[in-house]
Formats: structure tokens, sequence, C-alpha cells
């Protein structure tokens, strides 16, 4: 229950992270020039958020704050920043701050930033289990951003520990009609349907729970015991297994991150984390933990590579080739990275840049056959034939028992 309830909380902070960048955009429009910096200093602080670089991140609020301590938009992304490190009385301090000096009447961007202070303070105070002061918050956050779907389901929340069920439901039916794929609203949803002995019910929402969010430990648990109820041994078992994986890999990366709450620049424990993300698929995870590590040390090769690798992997050829180019102007003689970037140059059509790179990779290792293959291909593409065989023949005389060579030389040797 503790795993789960550390689950929920850290899911909305992401969704509350996430409507910050609005509000920001909102604040900030149009700008002056001087606005224009402090906008573009914020966008950094909240970066730091984003990736999880608290102690960076109140640095530079406090930092912004200290020329304009009356920022509401700042005040707010610091009382979030204490709320994701678990500082709750300054958080509940700022928070309370910003309620006191803005006035929601004065304009709709105001009444909002009312509304999500109010919607942040009702958080806190579901982590403290003071739900009576929760659930007056979070109706004044409703009332002020009737269309956001965290509003309403930070209302259901409160009512389902509440145990008022058809109050939950209604409230998570208006999250559901903002945000469909709101996850956290079926895994509720399901825990209600257990609650009142409805396990077929509660199967529904526990898959379409992990369908939307795979890596919530607690669905599957849960899951388990619905199908416990309803007579289904094999299910049930399948699905404790995948709890258990589910639970090992919550524990590795809770105790890594705790660690690097600790010292957040050491780039094993980081590159460790983002393995352990990669194992369990979880992807963008993995992006986030590498971009943390090249924030924190941009001179890490390492961490530019594995990361433009990952992207590569993604197909997503134009965020690899500025981080392998990245790592070319940390490392001039990574001779993979000029190969990596003639494929993803050819893929791109952009042959004149993909033979550049390869034939310096050649020249920093002249027995590299796979550049030769890279040129191969580049010539075959453009129809210059004799030169493609000409690069296949060199390969076959480097690695006699390359039949990828022999094939291709051969297939191009009748087309001529």
């Amino acid at each position: 229950m503790e795993a789960r309830h550390k689950y929920h909380h850290w899911r909305l902070e992401k969704c509350i992270c996430v409507v910050l960048i609005l509000t920001t955009t909102l604040l900030y429009a149009p700008l002056s020039v001087s606005r224009t910096k402090r906008a573009s200093k914020l966008q950094v602080g909240m970066e730091y958020v984003r990736l999880r670089l608290y102690p960076q991140a109140v640095d530079t609020f406090k930092s912004m704050l200290s020329q304009h301590p009356t920022d509401v938009n700042v005040l707010f992304q610091l009382a979030n920043v204490y709320k994701l490190q678990d500082e709750l009385a300054l958080a509940v301090e700022t928070f309370n701050k910003i309620l006191t000096i803005t006035d929601p009447e004065d304009s709709p961007t105001h009444s909002r930033l009312y509304g999500l202070t109010h919607l942040s303070l009702s958080e806190i105070y579901c982590k403290q289990s003071k739900l009576d002061i929760a659930e007056q918050h979070a109706k004044e956050a409703v009332q002020r951003c009737p269309t956001e779907a965290d509003t309403h389901y930070r209302l259901g929340y409160i009512h389902t520990h509440q145990a008022k069920f058809d109050e939950a439901h209604a409230a998570f039916k208006h999250t559901l009609a903002r945000n469909p794929d709101f996850a956290e609203v079926y895994e509720w949803l399901g825990l209600i349907a257990l609650m009142q002995h409805k396990p077929q019910q509660a199967v529904e929402h526990y898959q379409k729970a992990i369908q939307k969010k795979p890596y919530a430990q607690s669905n599957y648990y849960n899951l388990a015991k619905a199908y416990r109820l309803l007579g289904d041994t094999a299910a049930a078992t399948t699905h404790l297994k995948l709890f258990e994986q589910m639970k090992t890999y919550y524990d590795r990366t809770y105790a890594i991150e705790g660690a690097l709450a600790e010292d957040p620049t050491n780039t094993t424990l980081r590159l460790k984390l983002a393995e352990i993300h990669l194992a369990h698929k979880h992807t963008a995870a993995a992006i986030t933990t590498y971009q943390a590590l090249i924030q924190l040390n941009p001179k890490s090769t390492v961490g530019y590579d594995k990361l433009a690798r990952l992207y590569m992997s993604r197909n997503m050829p134009e965020h690899a080739i500025r981080l392998f180019e990245k790592v070319l102007e940390l490392n001039p003689d990574a001779v993979e990275a000029h190969v990596r970037l003639g494929w993803l140059y050819t893929q791109l059509t952009s042959f004149d840049k993909a033979e550049a790179h390869l034939q310096t990779a050649i020249e920093k290792m002249p027995q590299l056959t796979l550049a030769y293959h890279g040129l191969a291909e580049i010539y075959t593409k453009q129809g210059q034939f004799q030169k493609a065989i000409d690069l296949y023949r060199h390969i076959t005389q480097i690695d006699p028992n390359d039949s990828d060579a022999w094939e291709a030389l051969q297939n191009l040797e009748r087309s001529k």
C-alpha cells in the first residue's frame, strides 16, 4: 500500500509539472526584453525540475525571487520544488503566500494559477492525511480550473479515501472526460470495484490502467487479486509474477534515485539507472536519466553517446545526429560516432555528409569494413556502381569471410 501511495504522489507531481509549463507560457506573454530573460531563466529552472535536479531548481528560482520577490509564477515553481522534495512546511508557506498576493478576479490567468495553487495544497494535505482540508482546496481548484483533469482527479482521490464512492465515481468521470488516458483513474476505479466486491469490473479497470501505464507495480498485484476472486488461478499467478518483476524494478530504481539525491553528479549511478529502465523497456525514463546526466556532466561523452544511440534505435535521426556531433566535439577520435553519423545521414539522403563521416572513419581505422559497407551503400544509391563494386572487392580483401560483401558484389556485377 505504501508503494502504491508513493507512486500516486509521484504521478500527480509529474502532472503538475506539465501544468506548470503551460502556466509559464500564459503568464509571460507578451514579453518585454527583461521579462524574456526572466522567462528564459524560468525555463532553465523548470528543466531542472523535469530532470529531478531539485537543488539546482531551488537555486535558480531563489535567484529570480531575490530580484522580483512577488513574481507569483516563480513562487509557484519554487513551492512545487519544495513539494517534490517533501519539504512540505516550506511548500505550504510558499503556496499560501501566492494565495495572499494573487487576486483571482484580476485575470483568467491569475484565476487559473490560484486554482492550481489550491490543487497543490490539496495534494500536500492528502500526503498528511488531512483529507477534510484537502477536500476544501480540491473543490476550490475544481471551481477555478474546471477544464483541468488533475483537479477532478484530486477530488476523486480524496473521495475514494473517504469511502464516498459515488462522489469518487462522479469526479473520475469528469477527469476522464478531460483526459481519457489518465491511467491512475482506472487504478482507483479498480480499487473501488474490489472494495465493492465487483471483481470483473476491477479486472477491466486494471487492464486499462496497465495498458496506459505499464510500470505501476500495484496494478499487477490488484489485478491478480481480482482474478483470484473470479477463480482464474492461472491469470492470478501470471500477474503475481509480473508484480514481482515490477516491484524489483521499482525497488532498484528507487534505491538509486535516493543515492543520486545525495550525489547527483555520479555518472556511474545514472548510467546504471538508465540501463535498468531500458531492461524494463521504460524508454522515456531512460531518456530522462541520460538527459540529467549530460545536464550535470556536460563533458560526458558516454552520456551523449548513450542517448544518441537510444534516439537512433527509436528512429529519431535528428536528435541522434545532434548528440553524435557533440560526441565528436568532445572526442574527435570517436570512430564509431563517425560511422553512425554516416548511416544516419544516409537515411536522410544527405550523402555528402554521410560520405565525409565514413571517409573520416576509414582514415582513422583503415581496416574498418563497416565504414566501407556504408560508403558502398551510398554509391549504390547514387548509381555509382563501379565505385561500389571496387569497395566491396576491397572489403573481401580485408575480410574474405564477409558474406554480405560477396553477395552485394555478385549482385552488382550481374546488374552491371
